[in-house]
């Protein structure tokens, strides 16, 4: 599987990145360590999370294929059943959002990047 991200998109998320730095389209559904809200509103809602290499990484088992590096980005296995043909990244500069998309639709219009690193 294979995640198509836009230059624009690809200016807004790289900055958070290093060589020591796991990207995880995490489905919000409440499980695993990185999901903290869950379905509160029965809606489908995905974040991109940060974490290191270190962190565990047991509920993200699909390795999705991404131009940005250093590696794949991670999700959850069954969070498959929400994607479609051409998953995409894109960022909407209008609105400062990035958002989340495949050919038949928008997944998540507000995709959130959140950091779960250990602060120094």
């Amino acid at each position: 599987m294979k995640i198509q991200i836009s230059d624009a998109a690809m200016a807004v998320i790289k900055p958070h990145l290093d060589p020591h730095t796991r990207l995880l389209l995490s489905y919000d559904d409440g499980v695993g360590p990185y999901s903290h809200h869950g379905l509160v509103a029965l809606q489908i809602a995905f974040q991109l999370v940060i974490i290191s290499d270190e962190m565990p990484l047991a509920d993200y088992d699909l390795a999705i294929e991404s131009p940005l590096g250093p590696g794949p980005i991670y999700a959850k296995g069954y969070s498959k059943e929400f994607f479609g043909n051409n998953l995409k990244i894109d960022f909407k500069p209008n609105f400062n959002l990035l958002n989340l998309s495949d050919d038949g639709e928008v997944i998540e219009d507000n995709l959130q990047i959140v950091d779960e690193r250990p602060k120094a």
